[in-house]
């Protein structure tokens, strides 16, 4: 019987390994801010590196656009994209908190008393509910306490916490890009200077295949983002909406959640969308504005479907429809919405490095499958 499989120094190698991987993600855990900040960075710099390609090749007789000055301007851009972002949109949120703090539950509730009171009588009738149950007022209750995450003393806090946070990650991510965009091999060079040398050939086919998918997915989701919004905010201002803009950033945004996201912004664009019109009128019939809301959302949302994906994405990540759903569901239960936003890159370059190193394996030549 052959025995060599069992050797000590085979198993020491698979032990240390597991250790030393183990670390590792200890370690991004551990750093997980600086992670996300690198990791954002690293789109950043995806998203930017066509037109700092485009502004190095500019030139007119012996001038020409240098390196410095190429990274200078492509990360002035970056900068001012997310300054326009915020300075329309943080208005808008302001407004709509104040809305959310000024409706008047109990007015809202002596209206629509009526109604509960049949469907109250109806899921008696059919002992849906229990006989000892008020439904009015358990639907205040419940209402109730989702407004009083919008006190005014509670959005200060949660915004002035948001900021510190946010004014930190801002440069040091900027800091990052810059760098990124500068040097573009800065990024390869450290990890091919880490590699051993008998993974050289493996390693550099992995970044190559990961820059190329990675860079046409997160170019295609901002597309299919900026798509989804204007599309959206001509809908929601054709009927009327107030806030259209706001309500279509929300549901456009959340397309990066796969599958989920459609349930999520759809959701909260339309109780942004009533609560606009409840804080004015709060007798007002909110059936024709939920009407009007699921036509236009249903619509676009084809047109996205049927038109902007295929157009976009192609085949861009390669991996079926199945497979990218159970992995979102997963990430999301380890690391929440940031993890279901980073699902589908992540799981990308984990595909890539198991086709190199595991590619003996059938489920990896399985998932790995048109790479």
């Amino acid at each position: 019987m052959d025995n060599n499989k069992y050797q000590f120094p085979v198993i020491a190698k698979w032990i240390v390994s597991i250790l030393i991987i183990a670390i590792v993600l200890y370690a991004f855990w551990y750093f997980r801010f600086l992670v996300g900040c690198i990791a954002i960075s690293i789109v950043l710099s995806f998203i930017g590196r066509p037109l700092m390609k485009l502004l190095e090749r500019i030139s007119y007789k012996k001038f020409h656009i240098g390196n410095i000055p190429s990274t200078i301007i492509t990360l002035s851009a970056l900068i001012l994209s997310i300054f326009l972002v915020f300075y329309t949109l943080v208005p808008l949120i302001i407004s709509q908190a104040m809305n959310f703090a000024n409706i008047d539950i109990y007015q809202i509730a002596d209206f629509y008393a009526e109604p509960i009171k049949k469907i109250e009588s109806f899921l008696y009738d059919y002992q849906i509910m229990s006989a000892n149950t008020n439904l009015e007022t358990l639907i205040s209750n419940k209402i109730l306490t989702m407004f009083q995450m919008f006190q005014i003393n509670d959005i200060a806090d949660s915004i002035l916490g948001f900021g510190t946070s946010f004014i930190m990650g801002f440069f040091i991510i900027m800091f990052i890009t810059f760098f990124l965009l500068k040097d573009a091999h800065l990024l390869y060079n450290f990890i091919m200077g880490v590699t051993p040398d008998e993974y050289i050939n493996e390693v550099d086919r992995i970044i190559t295949n990961t820059r190329s998918l990675i860079s046409r997915y997160f170019i295609g989701l901002s597309l299919e983002i900026l798509s989804m919004i204007a599309l959206l905010s001509i809908g929601f201002y054709l009927v009327g909406f107030s806030n259209a803009i706001l309500i279509a950033s929300i549901c456009g945004v959340m397309v990066i959640l796969p599958y989920i996201g459609v349930i999520i912004g759809g959701a909260m664009g339309l109780i942004i969308c009533i609560t606009g019109y409840l804080s004015v009128d709060p007798s007002m019939d909110i059936l024709p504005i939920i009407f009007k809301f699921i036509v236009i959302f249903g619509t676009v949302k084809l047109v996205d479907d049927f038109i902007l994906q295929p157009f976009i994405y192609s085949k861009s990540v390669k991996a079926h429809p199945l497979e990218i759903f159970l992995v979102i569901l997963m990430a999301g239960e380890i690391g929440g919405v940031i993890g279901m936003i980073l699902a589908i890159p992540t799981y990308t370059f984990l595909r890539i490095i198991a086709k190199e190193f595991f590619s003996q394996w059938k489920i990896v030549q399985k998932i790995t499958k048109g790479i």
